[in-house]
């Protein structure tokens, strides 16, 4: 079990408890540590402990993004208060960094997204070679109250429920690029991996028994690639 340093590392907007930048508390075995003349709102205290219990412990789970998320921020949205929490050896007093590479995935920025749907073009034709955006694997969806353009893309799930749900085993990981990869032969089109998916990001089309699922084009993902605004980002938004 890790111990940790939780900083005030930031503060973007106002604080009248008040934190200070380089305000800390220690987190060892089951003690919080408040170093004399320091203190700690209770308030940003309470949004900090749903995680620090996970991250003093050592998780070996696929796609875990806790020991890669350093950064969290109090409740207060006029705080804007940051904090970021190190995981400190318990022998040798030294920061820990998390080593392990997570595989990248497609992320999104839909504040950067125009509609263009550029995207939607080149996965149809990269992956049926016709140029519809119903052959797309990303979907670009429309909030017409937020004015937004929003992609919608499988999120490579860890634990994805998708590959639970396939009654035939035809959803598989690609070991190159760990996207799900769908075998055509053993897919009956039951449609179960597209009822299980929580975003929506499966699709099935006419004429078409199989599903529609982003198999991040063997690592050189084109959506990506020719999205003029960087909305889509390939990488594995570990760090923060």
């Amino acid at each position: 079990m890790y111990d940790l340093k939780v900083v005030v590392e930031e503060i973007e907007g106002f604080c009248d408890m008040p934190m200070e930048i380089g305000d800390y508390f220690e987190v060892k075995g089951g003690k919080l540590i408040i170093p004399e003349g320091k203190h700690m709102c209770i308030w940003a205290l309470q949004s900090l402990m749903t995680i620090i219990p996970a991250k003093q412990r050592e998780l070996a789970e696929e796609n875990d993004w806790i020991p890669y998320t350093k950064r969290l921020t109090c409740p207060d949205p006029e705080g804007r208060v940051i904090f970021r929490i190190d995981r400190m050896d318990p022998v040798t007093g030294k920061k820990v960094e998390a080593t392990e590479k997570r595989p990248p995935r497609i992320l999104v920025d839909e504040d950067k997204c125009t509609g263009c749907r550029s995207c939607e073009t080149v996965c149809s034709f990269e992956n049926n070679g016709i140029f519809t955006p119903v052959y797309s694997r990303i979907k670009v969806e429309k909030d017409e109250e937020e004015g937004k353009d929003i992609p919608n893309i499988c999120r490579q799930c860890g634990d994805a429920p998708c590959v639970k749900a396939c009654p035939v085993g035809a959803l598989i990981r690609d070991e190159k690029t760990n996207a799900i990869i769908v075998d055509q032969k053993k897919c009956i089109g039951c449609k179960k991996c597209t009822e299980a998916c929580p975003f929506d990001a499966i699709n099935f089309i006419e004429k078409r028994e199989a599903p529609l699922i982003c198999d991040l084009c063997e690592g050189e993902v084109e959506c990506v690639n020719i999205c003029p605004t960087e909305a889509l980002r390939f990488e594995n938004g570990g760090g923060n």
